[in-house]
């Protein structure tokens, strides 16, 4: 579960969550509103069960990890 696809989108966001929308079982959504301020959802499920708290912290902190680490490409 921890295979992370490149955070070097386009532009254009709503590009990016079709693109996600057609590869992924289940994500979270985090960003700004025109407001600035921040927005997150979620959805999906996994194994067939709606993911818990514990999931999307481990998703979370999966992906701070690899950002910390530089762990993405624009390719």
């Amino acid at each position: 579960m921890a295979v992370v696809e490149s955070i070097f989108p386009a532009n254009d966001f709503r590009v990016v969550a079709d693109n996600a929308a057609k590869r992924i079982e289940f994500g979270l959504v985090i960003g700004y509103d025109s407001g600035g301020s921040l927005r997150v959802y979620g959805g999906g499920l996994m194994g067939g069960k709606q993911p818990t708290a514990k999931d999307w912290l481990w998703m979370i902190d999966t992906f701070k990890q690899k950002l910390i680490a530089g762990d993405y490409s624009e390719s």
